[in-house]
């Protein structure tokens, strides 16, 4: 074990991130954030402090952005570093964030809310009243913080990208990423083949929502120390070039798609409805098409997220990966057959599974083969033993976990599940049957929902 077991330890030099923003994404290095459940955009923060930096941008203004009466009509061609773009509700077109760095300096848009949103000369609550809509959203520079505080929407066009991330130190929370798919006779007609992509490194994605795609949710390649904490991602389709679906490269839907990431963390996120491959998937192309090794995925956490993908042949696949920390999860589908929970595939070592709840551990689909020496677990729940992994001496085999509203792996399988629903029902046996850890693994003090675990924590996801 060379790296911490509760957060991303980057080669960089630098700190990782931390999140902040959302209530299910409890970033395993600080006390989560607490929701105002309100589309205030604060999480106890004071309001921001404008002095000459400040600029707003409302939809069918005509002004210069001095103030809400004199608002810029969309986001400027060029933005100022360290300045701030307050946005209100409306209608705008896409944006290509391509400002030239300056150092650290940051520039920062936010949605517009009652609670914060600089001056008040000539601010209107309508202002803060429904979604400000952007068309797709590119970063090809860095040091942005995209804040949209629970009340904006990015919308794809047919067959692009809805926001990609393609540069270093970009925040990017709280908003709707909306892949907005549309289909006609078992065909792609409108809307977005990928929902997200990220390729650059030191990058926060908090407290999403991101859905529709014809493809792919979110792929992430190329990069080091990303915080991918508290997102929804559900309603990937599984359209593309197999099967003549439409003009989307293969259609193989995954949640998130990793190739090539280090040092980077996954946490309280919920993944469900994909419709082709798998919720996670570490990409297995390296050797083939790619760098060999140097290109597997490296010092990765996936902790506290709801992993449930019901329709796919198996949840996850893990493969061409090092230093991989597995810890409270929810790793849930139907079983079929052998086939229905977590795929671990070849060139996999340094593995930890600890409180998991999975469904079952397949190693001869993708020719893999368990090694006592890089594959270690303990206090997790298996629906299914297939006999390919190892039960540690507290391992549980049940093939109902007694989840508070979902069915054991003989189904039916729930459709559009809320993430409470993978809550231990009373007299579960996930209740307190977890490990607290040691100076090694270090298990999320927090659940998925932000509340603290115990000396006894409870297998899974949530307390």
């Amino acid at each position: 074990m060379t790296g911490p077991t509760s957060t991303a330890s980057p080669t960089s030099g630098d700190d990782p991130p931390t999140s902040t923003a959302d209530p299910t994404g409890t970033s395993t290095t600080e006390a989560p954030a607490t929701s105002t459940g309100d589309d205030s955009g604060t999480t106890g923060a004071q309001p921001t402090a404008c002095a000459d930096d400040c600029h707003y941008v409302r939809a069918g203004a005509a002004g210069s952005g001095a103030d809400w009466n004199d608002a810029l009509p969309e986001l400027p061609a060029e933005l100022e570093r360290g300045h701030i773009y307050f946005i209100a509700a409306g209608s705008y077109p896409a944006y290509l964030f391509d400002d030239a760095e300056a150092g650290d300096v940051v520039i920062r848009v936010l949605r517009a809310s009652a609670d914060d949103h600089g001056t008040d000369v000539g601010w209107d609550p309508a202002f803060a009243a429904g979604e400000a809509v952007f068309g797709e959203l590119r970063f090809t520079s860095g040091r942005y913080e995209f804040d949209g505080r629970d009340a904006t929407r990015i919308v794809g066009g047919f067959e692009g990208t809805v926001v990609d991330i393609a540069a270093p130190a970009v925040q990017f929370r709280r908003s709707d990423v909306d892949g907005a798919f549309a289909g006609r006779g078992g065909k792609h007609v409108g809307g977005a083949c990928t929902a997200m992509t990220i390729s650059g490194d030191d990058v926060v994605v908090a407290g999403n929502r991101i859905h529709d795609a014809a493809d792919d949710g979110v792929s992430i390649a190329g990069l080091v120390n990303l915080s991918f904490t508290g997102n929804v991602i559900h309603a990937l389709h599984g359209c593309g070039t197999d099967g003549d679906c439409g003009p989307c490269y293969n259609g193989h839907s995954d949640g998130l798609e990793l190739f090539d990431v280090a040092d980077s963390e996954l946490v309280g996120n919920m993944i469900y409805d994909v419709r082709s491959t798998a919720a996670v998937f570490f990409g297995n192309w390296a050797d083939e098409l790619g760098m060999g090794a140097s290109e597997y995925c490296e010092n990765i956490l996936l902790a506290n997220n709801i992993l449930y993908s019901p329709e796919t042949g198996f949840v996850a696949y893990i493969e061409d990966a090092r230093e991989i920390r597995v810890l409270n999860n929810v790793i849930w589908g139907l079983r079929q057959g052998a086939y229905g929970g977590l795929s671990i595939g070849v060139n996999v070592s340094d593995l930890d599974l600890y409180n998991n709840v999975i469904l079952s551990i397949n190693y001869t689909h993708i020719g893999g083969e368990y090694d006592p020496a890089e594959h270690r677990g303990d206090y997790n729940l298996f629906g299914y033993s297939l006999g390919q992994w190892q039960d540690g001496p507290h391992d549980i085999v049940a093939a109902d976990p007694q989840f508070a509203a979902i069915a054991g792996g003989e189904g039916p399988a729930a459709e559009d599940p809320a993430p409470d629903a993978f809550a231990p029902a009373a007299g579960s046996p996930l209740v307190d049957a977890g490990w607290p850890g040691d100076a090694d693994i270090v298990i999320p003090p927090f659940d998925f929902f932000g509340q603290p675990r115990g000396d006894a924590p409870d297998i899974g996801a949530i307390e």
